[in-house]
């Protein structure tokens, strides 16, 4: 991304337009999916990082989830604020980085993590966060885009060169993870149940009006992906290594 774009100033968030309507229309396609990993949302701890305007945070926060979030863009939170109190919406936000996230360990029920890991060069150190702040047992839901010729296609090609539906130089595809590398990541920081899915198109969704797909297990990954992760209790430690020991 550019300096002014990272760092506000010329980003605006509501109402959604360009490419930011995208954005805004996956929230309920992602948590469609979701929402099977937990038994409900009601009074769930939740950190959306990396939240820019707020899409996520509100859309959290209308299912009376506690929701912090946090960015690196001042300007990007000064919206959200802004739009969260006109909607009457309780949402504390955070200006700091992915790398160093102001809460203590163990504290988030949920971490949610959308549109962000492709922008960052150290991955494990943003992760190894996220694993800090979650309590035994908690999720980390995310999505990224895959690295492969086609999301340079559809993404950067298309998306920011031809169509313009995104600001040029907002994706960096080296940067951009192949679902195997970051199971290994993921694994290595000690994150267990990795579960990972992509798109499948959906023609009842269309005729409704609503995103034409769904997140699947067999969907295609070959653009964007999705995870559904979950930091080991303690329970899980012990059976783990008394299956080693065995």
């Amino acid at each position: 991304m550019e300096q002014k774009e990272l760092h506000g100033g010329s980003h605006h968030w509501w109402p959604p337009k360009g490419g930011d309507i995208f954005l805004y229309k996956l929230n309920p396609l992602r948590f469609d999916h979701f929402d099977r990993y937990l038994d409900g949302w009601d009074g769930t701890k939740v950190l959306d990082v990396g939240c820019g305007g707020g899409y996520v945070c509100e859309f959290l926060a209308q299912r009376r989830v506690v929701v912090f979030g946090t960015d690196i863009m001042a300007e990007s939170l000064q919206e959200a604020r802004e739009h969260a109190r006109e909607n009457n919406l309780e949402i504390e936000y955070h200006l700091c980085t992915a790398e160093q996230l102001p809460f203590n360990d163990q504290t988030m029920d949920v971490v949610t993590y959308f549109d962000v890991l492709e922008h960052i060069p150290d991955k494990g150190r943003t992760l190894g966060e996220i694993y800090r702040v979650l309590k035994p047992g908690g999720w980390l839901f995310f999505d990224t885009f895959n690295k492969t010729f086609w999301s340079k296609l559809f993404i950067i090609w298309l998306g920011e060169i031809l169509i313009r539906f995104m600001p040029r130089g907002a994706h960096h595809w080296p940067l951009f993870i192949t679902p195997g590398d970051l199971r290994v990541l993921i694994e290595n920081l000690g994150f267990t149940h990795v579960e990972l899915a992509g798109v499948k198109f959906n023609r009842r969704s269309r005729a409704k009006g609503n995103f034409p797909a769904i997140v699947s297990s067999n969907g295609n990954t070959a653009i964007i992906y999705f995870g559904a992760v979950r930091k080991p209790t303690s329970t899980d430690s012990r059976l783990a290594n008394s299956e080693e020991t065995g």
